[in-house]
């Protein structure tokens, strides 16, 4: 892992439940168009298991299949209060994240099963997981 790569918004990486804007402004920043049933259907498909909390803005939880009955290992959602539509991955549990601009359901889910994955799910997907995935697109560095 590569320290100082992870997206920091609002002085903290982001957290899902947590407005990343503190403007105020409750306008919709479009990343909710997101089908959050596409994703989590994606993510299943790829051997996952995967729940969704909430729609607006969505959590959706993953981990391998071999883990029934384990903890979530993936987090990922929506940012809110954003000028521009943001989505989020990151480990479970972590309050370390990549953000992605931009999102569609595709790319949002293939990250998520990229993080869920790894040798170790609980570290931060790295920028050479994601380049060699060709998954790095539209990711923030920071």
């Amino acid at each position: 892992m590569t320290a100082g790569r992870e997206r920091v918004i609002s002085g903290v990486t982001g957290t899902p439940t947590r407005n990343h804007g503190d403007d105020g402004d409750d306008r919709d920043d479009g990343a909710d168009a997101l089908d959050v049933e596409l994703v989590a259907q994606i993510v299943r498909r790829a051997g996952l298991d995967c729940r969704i909390d909430g729609t607006s803005p969505f959590l959706l939880r993953a981990r391998t299949a071999a883990r029934d009955h384990a903890p979530w290992t993936v987090i990922a959602g929506t940012c809110h209060n954003h000028p521009a539509p943001r989505a989020f991955v990151g480990p479970a549990g972590s309050t370390r994240t990549r953000v992605l601009r931009e999102p569609d359901e595709r790319h949002l889910a293939a990250l998520v099963v990229l993080q869920a994955l790894r040798r170790d799910p609980h570290e931060l997907l790295t920028h050479d997981e994601a380049s060699a995935s060709g998954l790095a697109d539209n990711l923030i560095w920071a």
